[in-house]
C-alpha cells in the first residue's frame, strides 16, 4: 500500500513532508509576487516571472553539482538560503529594481536543489515503488498550487503581501530543518551503486536504452567537465533527448497561462484577486486528485502513458480555461490542466530514473527541467505582447493548441524498457 510508503520509510516521509510544506509556502509568495506586480501591467508580471525561469537555465551545472556533493545538505542549504530573501521581502516589499534580484536569487536556490531532491528519490525508494514515491512527491509539491494560491490570495487580499511573503520564508525554515533527517547522502562514484532495496536491479551500463555512459576523465574531475559530460550524455540519450525537445515545445506554449491568468480573471471575468487566487488553487486540485490516483496507479502503465496523457489533458484544460464564460467553469478547465500536468511530470521523472545511470541522475534532471525552463522564457517573451494585443482569451486559446505539438517528439515513450540481449 502506498501509504506505508511515507510510514515504513523515515527518510523519505522527511523529504515530502519538507517539500509538501515548502511548497505550500511558494505558492503563497508566488500569488502575492503577481499580485504586487499586476498594478505595472502584463509587461511587468512578465519581467517577474522571466526572473523566476531564467535561473533554472544553469540546471546542466545544478545537477553536475548535485552529483558530486552531499545532497542532504545541498538541498537543506537552499531552503535556508529562499527562506532568508522572502523573510526581506516581507520586511521592505522593495520596488522592482531591487524586488527582481532577490527574485532571480532565490530562483537560483531553487534550481540547485531541485536535481538533488529528484535523485535522491532513486536512493531512498525500490525501483518498483519509484512511480508511487514520484506521485507522492508531487502531492507535496502540488500544494503550491492548491493550498499556496488559495491561502496566498486571502492573506495578500486581506492583510497585504508583507504577511504572505513571511509565510513563505516561515515554511522555508522548517523545510530546512525537516531535511536534516534524511542521513548522508553522498555522491555516488561512477560504477558503483548506492545502497537501495533493489538487489535485482541491472547494472548502470546493462538498461537498455541508455546511450553510452561518458568515461570519467583521468584525475579529478571539475563541474564544468561534469557538467559538459552530463550534457553529451543528454544528448545521446534518447529518452532524455526526447523529453528535453518535447517539454521543450509544450512549456512555450502552456506557459503563457501563468501571464494570462490574472488578466483573464480580472478583465474577462471581471475577478477580484480572491477570485484569481481560487481559479489558480483549481489546476492545483487537479494536481493533487492526479497525484492520488498515481500513487494507485502509476506501477500499472508505463510512465510514458502519462507523460503522453498529461499533455493532451493539459493541453485541453487551457483551451477550456480560456473559453470559460464564468468564474465556476474556469476552475474545472484549470483543474483538468492539473491533472494532465502532474501525469507529465511523474512520467518524466519516472523515464528518468528508469533509463538513467545514477551517478548521472542529477545532471539528466537538470537538462530536463533547464529545458522546461528556457521555452517558459520564451513563454513569457511571447506572453506579454500576446495578451496585450490579442486579449488572455485568445491567449489561452493558443496556449493549448501549441502546446500539443510536443506530442510529436514524443513517439514510443508509453513502451517498456526492452529486456537486454
Amino acid at each position: 500500500m502506498t501509504p506505508g510508503l511515507l510510514r515504513d520509510n523515515p527518510r523519505f516521509r522527511a523529504l515530502w513532508l519538507s517539500k509538501a510544506i515548502s511548497s505550500t509556502g511558494t505558492g503563497i509568495g508566488r500569488v502575492a509576487l503577481v499580485l504586487l506586480v499586476a498594478q505595472s501591467g502584463p509587461g511587468a508580471v512578465s519581467l517577474v516571472l522571466i526572473g523566476t525561469a531564467l535561473p533554472v537555465l544553469a540546471g546542466p551545472v545544478a545537477g553536475a553539482i548535485a552529483d558530486r556533493v552531499d545532497q542532504r545538505r545541498l538541498l537543506a542549504s537552499c531552503e535556508a538560503g529562499q527562506g532568508v530573501i522572502y523573510a526581506a521581502l516581507a520586511a521592505t516589499r522593495p520596488p522592482l529594481p531591487v524586488l527582481l534580484p532577490l527574485v532571480i536569487l532565490a530562483s537560483l536556490l531553487a534550481t540547485f536543489g531541485a536535481p538533488a531532491g529528484k535523485s535522491a528519490i532513486r536512493r531512498m525508494v525500490p525501483g518498483d515503488r519509484r512511480g508511487q514515491a514520484n506521485a507522492l512527491l508531487g502531492l507535496g509539491v502540488n500544494l503550491q498550487i492548491i493550498a499556496g494560491p488559495a491561502i496566498g490570495g486571502a492573506l495578500a487580499g486581506l492583510t497585504g503581501t508583507s504577511i504572505a511573503f513571511g509565510v513563505n520564508a516561515a515554511s522555508f525554515a522548517v523545510s530546512a530543518l525537516l531535511l536534516t533527517r534524511l542521513g548522508p547522502l553522498p555522491p555516488v562514484p561512477q560504477g558503483q551503486a548506492a545502497v537501495v532495496a533493489e538487489p535485482t536491479a541491472p547494472a548502470a551500463h546493462a538498461v537498455p536504452g541508455m546511450a553510452p555512459v561518458p568515461a570519467a576523465p583521468p584525475g579529478r574531475s571539475t563541474v564544468l567537465g561534469d557538467t559538459m559530460a552530463g550534457l553529451r550524455y543528454s544528448a545521446g540519450n534518447p529518452i532524455v533527448r526526447s523529453l528535453v525537445l518535447g517539454t521543450l515545445v509544450f512549456v512555450t506554449f502552456a506557459a503563457v497561462d501563468n501571464v494570462a491568468l490574472v488578466f483573464l480573471v480580472k478583465r474577462a471575468l471581471h475577478g477580484s484577486g480572491t477570485e484569481y487566487g481560487l481559479i489558480s488553487a483549481s489546476f492545483g486540485v487537479g494536481m493533487v486528485a492526479a497525484s492520488v490516483a498515481l500513487t494507485m496507479w502509476a506501477g500499472r502503465r508505463p510512465p510514458g502513458l502519462w507523460l503522453i496523457g498529461g499533455i493532451v489533458a493539459g493541453a485541453a484544460g487551457t483551451i477550456a480555461t480560456g473559453i470559460a464564460p464564468s468564474a465556476a467553469l474556469a476552475c474545472a478547465g484549470q483543474a483538468v490542466a492539473g491533472v494532465g500536468n502532474t501525469a507529465d511530470l511523474v512520467g518524466t521523472d519516472t523515464l528518468v530514473q528508469q533509463r538513467v545511470p545514477e551517478h548521472l541522475l542529477g545532471r539528466a534532471f537538470g537538462t530536463v527541467y533547464a529545458g522546461a525552463q528556457l521555452a517558459a522564457v520564451l513563454s513569457y517573451l511571447i506572453a506579454g505582447p500576446l495578451v496585450s494585443l490579442a486579449g488572455p482569451r485568445v491567449a489561452f486559446i493558443v496556449a493549448g493548441a501549441g502546446a500539443l505539438l510536443g506530442l510529436c517528439f514524443l513517439r514510443g515513450m508509453n513502451q517498456p524498457p526492452r529486456p537486454p540481449g
